[in-house]
């Protein structure tokens, strides 16, 4: 059976390798975990991540790999707005 991280330290790695966007994560009633990330200079949810096993937070090296996903995600899905330089108004 695999066992997870704590949420707390889940977060705090998760954190530390996707800066400058922050996140949240939750646990589910499925036993998954869901990641919600936020940018810094544009108000409002950048990603959400649904369905993260217990697998892939079992330790600090899965938690990078993650990390490294959602980065390449994001930047894949937001990528024109994430460019942008700040206080440029369209």
């Amino acid at each position: 059976m695999n066992t997870r991280l704590p949420l707390l330290k889940i977060e705090s790695i998760l954190r530390n390798h996707l800066y400058p966007f922050r996140c949240d994560c939750h646990a589910q009633a499925n036993s998954t975990l869901s990641v919600h990330l936020y940018g810094e200079r544009y108000p409002g949810e950048e990603l959400t991540v649904l369905g993260i096993t217990d697998d892939q937070c079992r330790d600090a090296a899965n938690l990078v790999r993650l990390a490294q996903e959602l980065r390449v995600e994001l930047y894949a899905t937001h990528g024109a707005l994430l460019s942008r330089p700040a206080g440029a108004d369209d």
